[in-house]
């Protein structure tokens, strides 16, 4: 029914269409809520993401609170030839919506018909160690207060806790940590709901190609009911917040590894333009001239590290909960506007304490995103070698693209440049991957976050830019972050992971969870094809089990 998302200003054209397509909601509407019944309720709404980035005119929006719900709405759907993709807090930056005209289903309110929303696994004879059990739409920081009051942990997470376990396994949003992968790595078990309305499980003991694919499936295997995640037992952590000079950290490649690779994470952050003095920021914002002595090597690095640390070294220091930056949300914080801002962010972060003591889980979030988000991101993979040339190679291109766009006009294409590192996984579709090498291959992934306003100058030329430099590389997007707008990224995605793709198409299509694209979009069925393209090659492969009974319920 129409484009998936649009950016710019629509043409009298493009608003008779859109008018046409609502018209054809209109009716759609009646039938949805004849088959669906009362509940979950079904409305025609507008949808904007969190960044503003990704409209789509009209959708049909639902919000179910139990699996009874799910099922309605998908085998009506089924009856009506609609797609169906889940969604939660709405923070993806990329085309991962549903198409327009079709049902998004939003799964923050969604409970557990078996079990309670989080729930503690002590081991068996199966596995030998704990797991927790948890809904799809619960959003980390009530995974976080659950583990940590159950004594338990994982060793990755993002820099934020507001995002729902399914989003982040469904993308496999990246941690940072050197010795840990994301959280798709950590998943033993997956139920979903599938095309047909059944129940279905998998897990690594009885479906291990399967799960492969499953652990980041972008939403093309269902609608994710509830997720299990391997934990270890809790531990304490010391945060240190150091800032030093750009030059002797991003321009030393031996220093850049060695301090990666002494932490158990490192977080890099620089806010461009921030070394300015007091006296070439009056003089810059009287005449707009950027200093003569300005240069990207003299700015100085936030530098975040994580390290697990004992009883004995915490001592009497107090266990702090999740320490936030005080921004409102935006990472390059601070109400200060134009390229001045970078001092001003650097000046928020200094604001932080040194060194904090707290449970590992709490370690990680220094964000805490408000209702709206004033930046959009864009996010690529590069693979990490051994020596560490191709991070140090990375981030000094970006670095001085930056600066030059600074120097040429005042203007910075981006806000903030935030590098982390982390563990590769043996999956299909995460980013981090083992089957992605390079020569002298580390088996870990640096991933390139640059963060600035949507509509921001250079921006989007800044990411081209990267992408084209670094095409031979096997550079890859974050899958949630910002990249439909590179040329050529869909055949460069299929190159990258190239067997990887028909591997987990096949096994999408031996899972038997979505025979009709129900669960696909315009621009995933661009990469990956239609179920049936990938039908034939699979007839020959033993099938994966079927749906699990739901008991029987007449809800209201």
């Amino acid at each position: 029914m129409g484009p998936l998302h649009r950016r710019h200003a629509r043409n009298a054209d493009e608003y008779q269409r859109s008018n046409e397509v609502y018209g054809r909601m209109r009716s759609l509407l009646m039938l949805l809520r004849m088959y669906i019944g009362k509940y979950p309720r079904v409305d025609i709404i507008h949808y904007i993401n969190w960044d503003r980035t990704i409209i789509i005119d009209n959708l049909f929006y639902t919000r179910p609170t139990d699996i009874w719900q799910v099922r309605k709405v998908l085998r009506a759907a089924k009856q009506l030839k609609m797609r169906v993709r889940a969604t939660a807090v709405g923070h993806s930056r990329s085309p991962l919506y549903v198409d327009e005209g079709n049902i998004m289903m939003d799964v923050r309110d969604l409970n557990r018909h078996d079990g309670p929303r989080l729930q503690l696994n002590q081991p068996n004879q199966i596995r030998n160690y704990t797991t927790v059990t948890a809904v799809t739409g619960v959003i980390e920081k009530e995974l976080n207060a659950f583990m940590v009051s159950n004594k338990v942990t994982i060793l990755a997470q993002p820099l934020n806790d507001v995002e729902s376990l399914g989003g982040m396994v469904a993308a496999s949003t990246h941690g940072s940590t050197w010795d840990a992968p994301t959280y798709s790595g950590i998943v033993r078990d997956i139920r979903l709901m599938d095309g047909a309305g059944r129940l279905r499980k998998f897990n690594y003991e009885n479906h291990p190609d399967i799960m492969k694919a499953a652990i980041c499936n972008l939403g093309m295997f269902g609608i994710m009911y509830d997720i299990t995640i391997e934990v270890l037992p809790i531990v304490k952590a010391k945060v240190k917040n150091e800032f030093v000079k750009l030059e002797d950290l991003i321009y030393d490649q031996n220093k850049l590894r060695e301090t990666v690779t002494s932490n158990f994470l490192t977080e890099i952050s620089w806010f461009p333009f921030n070394s300015v003095t007091p006296e070439e920021a009056t003089d810059y914002q009287a005449t707009g001239t950027i200093p003569a002595a300005w240069n990207a090597k003299r700015d100085q690095i936030w530098l975040r590290t994580i390290n697990i640390v004992n009883d004995t070294e915490v001592g009497n220091n107090e266990i702090k909960p999740a320490t936030y930056l005080p921004t409102n949300g935006s990472l390059s914080g601070g109400s200060v506007e134009g390229l001045l801002r970078g001092k001003a962010a650097l000046d928020v972060a200094k604001s932080l304490e040194q060194v904090t003591y707290h449970y590992l889980v709490d370690a990680f979030p220094v964000i805490l995103p408000p209702r709206r988000g004033s930046e959009t991101s864009a996010a690529f993979m590069l693979n990490i070698d051994n020596q560490f040339i191709r991070p140090a190679t990375g981030l000094q291109f970006i670095i001085e693209y930056a600066e030059g766009q600074i120097k040429r006009n005042g203007s910075t294409p981006l806000n903030a440049l935030l590098p982390r590192f982390f563990k590769n996984y043996e999956c299909d579709l995460c980013p981090g991957n083992h089957e992605i090498k390079m020569p002298d291959d580390s088996g870990r992934t640096l991933v390139i976050d640059f963060l600035a306003p949507p509509a921001q100058y250079g921006f989007y030329p800044a990411a081209r830019k990267f992408v084209e430099r670094f095409r031979n590389e096997s550079v890859r997007p974050h899958w949630a972050k910002r990249h439909d707008n590179i040329p050529g990224i869909i055949q460069i995605i299929q190159n990258v992971y190239g067997d990887n793709i028909h591997h987990f198409t096949r096994m999408r299509t031996l899972a038997n969870v979505d025979p009709d694209d129900m669960f696909m979009n315009t621009y995933l069925l661009q990469i990956f094809g239609r179920n049936f393209e990938n039908m034939a090659e699979t007839m020959t492969t033993t099938a994966a089990p079927s749906g699990f009974p739901i008991p029987n319920r007449n809800p209201s």
